[in-house]
């Protein structure tokens, strides 16, 4: 099951609050998270993020009723994907962000294959979970789409098999090429993007009186001439930029070969595309995989592929992350993957 979202209807500023952990690339997926953004969302603060109210309308039509359903409180659209559906099915859709416009344009099969294929992709976590309410809550809602006669069921079910890979791809890369450590008493976050080089460190703390603070730049050691000579300078001491060059080195996607982080996205998406026990057990055993190397080796990458391979799952569905725990902490065996398989996923550059 989900997290339980915060809720909120902030008066003097008719502000609704909205599950961060929907945000997810996965959690709604199909160029969703962008759609939601558009709509001028506050940073997370305190696990949610904020959408205006002005955009909540048509609160008694069916679609509203039959989304806001679909999780956590059932009377509002207090999910990403709920919030994504609502505004697009109701008026809101006239009175929309420029941007939100364009990202899922009024009545177009592709953004209804894309708002299908979101809730399709519920519907197949939530089967092999076993949450049968669920199913059918999200079953109405795939239904109500596709009898608007933009999009098939069949059409939207072949959008989201074509589809996942590349979201897995994107969230593998998105989690593995980050890493958590502190620094003079931050903690901290550095984020790479492997496409371009750029960096991120994100760090929060006593010091900044928690607020969180960011630092881009086109390169390390562009990262680091900024922390020593830019207008933050004043919470860095030299010690921190050492650390933050050797946390560099250490991100997993980093030390991990490529052949490792394709055959990690390959297991996700045999799952997500057919999730059953059979592809669950290889999910179950690559976290088994890397908690058993983590020890035999005392390698930290190992570590951080197992915290990592749990994100990516509770950017789905935190049940996903919670079964696979319980699952290894029973039976941390490995039958499914084959030596072949269990070679690549440990390979190191």
């Amino acid at each position: 099951m989900k997290k339980v979202a915060v809720f909120t209807v902030l008066l003097l500023s008719a502000v609704y609050s909205i599950s961060a952990s929907s945000i997810d690339i996965l959690g709604v997926g199909f160029g969703l998270r962008e759609y939601v953004s558009a709509f001028g969302a506050r940073p997370p603060e305190a696990g949610s993020v904020f959408v205006r109210g002005r955009y909540f309308t048509d609160r008694d039509s069916e679609i509203y009723l039959k989304a806001s359903a679909l999780a956590n409180d059932p009377d509002v659209p207090d999910t990403a994907l709920e919030f994504a559906i609502t505004s697009y099915f109701t008026a809101t859709v006239h009175d929309r962000p420029v941007r939100a416009a364009e990202l899922l344009p009024a009545n177009s099969k592709e953004s209804e294959l894309r708002l299908g294929a979101a809730v399709f992709q519920e519907i197949q976590i939530l089967r092999f979970l076993g949450n049968t309410a669920a199913v059918g809550r999200h079953e109405a809602v795939l239904q109500f789409i596709t009898g608007r006669g933009n999009a098939t069921r069949a059409e939207v079910e072949a959008f989201y098999r074509n589809g996942i890979r590349g979201l897995v791809s994107d969230v593998v890369d998105e989690e593995f090429n980050k890493i958590r450590f502190g620094i003079y008493y931050h903690n901290a976050f550095l984020t790479r993007n492997p496409q371009n080089g750029q960096y991120i460190l994100g760090y929060r703390g006593v010091h900044t009186n928690e607020e969180t603070r960011t630092i881009n730049a086109n390169s390390l050691e562009a990262l680091l001439s900024e922390m020593q000579n830019g207008s933050n300078k004043a919470d860095f001491t030299s010690a921190d930029l050492n650390n933050v060059r050797t946390q560099a080195a250490l991100i997993p996607a980093i030390v991990l070969s490529d052949a490792a982080l394709n055959e990690m996205k390959t297991i996700f998406t045999n799952f997500y595309v057919n999730p059953n026990a059979a592809t669950f057990n290889a999910v179950r055993e690559m976290y088994s995989l890397y908690v058993n190397t983590r020890w035999s080796t005392g390698r930290g990458v190992y570590d951080w592929a197992r915290l990592y391979c749990l994100d990516v799952l509770t950017a789905t569905n935190a049940g996903l992350a919670r079964k696979v725990i319980d699952d290894a902490a029973r039976n941390d065996s490995i039958t499914t993957l084959t030596r072949e398989q269990q070679q690549r996923l440990v390979g190191l550059r």
